[in-house]
């Protein structure tokens, strides 16, 4: 308290200054119309600026949330989509009077450490077992496709990258619909390759590559890139693609984990299928 007080009496005359001049402004834009509305314009450019600057700050410290809600209202949205259900004929499904039945929902998280610069590359999901999560399932982002779930503890998945060489992705090409797998032969994390894709049609540059829906545990038609370049293997009659991803995936940070409610029925199949 005592310094504050010396404080005041050593600069007294600032403040008295500063208090003369405030007066001597208000009389003047009082009593003056052109200096009261030059006055005027000065003080509102001055508040409008510090408000915007103030709302820059505002709204920095809740981007984070922001993201965050997206990312929950994207899921939901997704979900609703017609890639998300399965079409029944009337005469084929009588459970009830819909003819689509939703297939896949989508699990929103976020990525709490990754890599893209090794030969083989991993995400870390802040969800796991708790939030309905459980190995195979695949995961996506906004803009396409990211990796399969390999690992879960209760509050965490590791996911394998779309950057590794054991990712093998079933794939098909928008335009021409013919089917391939996409891979990752190692290097730059923009760039995979799309193999065991016939040559019997031609292919362009710039072509959309999406997938194809034969994965059980993905949708059809998310986007997973665009031709850069290609060239026909002679000897097996395939061509050999690069493809740009349509994901930057050193810049991601959220992802929806895919949950596919028929996965029970199409496992039991499929073991039916190797029993036989």
């Amino acid at each position: 308290m005592n310094n504050l007080i010396r404080f005041f009496e050593r600069y007294y005359y600032v403040f008295l200054f500063l208090i003369l001049e405030g007066v001597a402004i208000y009389l003047i834009s009082v009593n003056s119309y052109y200096q009261g509305s030059f006055i005027t314009n000065i003080a509102n450019n001055i508040a409008g600026n510090t408000y915007r600057q103030l709302d820059k700050i505002t709204h920095y410290f809740y981007l984070a949330s922001a993201n965050e809600e997206l990312v929950r209202e994207n899921a939901r949205l997704r979900a609703e989509i017609e890639s998300s259900y399965v079409k029944f004929t009337k005469r084929e499904f009588e459970v009830n009077d819909t003819v689509y039945k939703q297939q896949f929902t989508f699990i929103e998280s976020k990525i709490i450490s990754k890599s893209t610069n090794r030969r083989n590359n991993y995400f870390m999901l802040n969800k796991g077992r708790s939030s309905g999560i459980t190995k195979d399932m695949s995961v996506i982002a906004q803009n396409g496709i990211v990796g399969i779930v390999t690992q879960v503890t209760d509050n965490f998945a590791l996911v394998m990258s779309v950057l590794h060489q054991d990712s093998k992705i079933a794939v098909r090409n928008k335009r021409t619909m013919l089917t391939g797998t996409l891979s990752w032969e190692g290097g730059s994390y923009t760039t995979g390759q799309v193999i065991d894709m016939p040559s019997s049609m031609p292919l362009k540059k710039g072509d959309t590559i999406v997938t194809s829906g034969f994965s059980r545990n993905l949708p059809e038609g998310i986007d997973v890139g665009y031709v850069k370049s290609f060239e026909k293997d002679k000897g097996t009659g395939f061509y050999n693609i690069d493809i740009r991803f349509s994901v930057d995936y050193n810049k991601l940070e959220y992802v929806y984990v895919v949950k596919n409610f028929f996965k029970i029925e199409q496992d039991e199949l499929e073991k039916g299928m190797k029993d036989g």
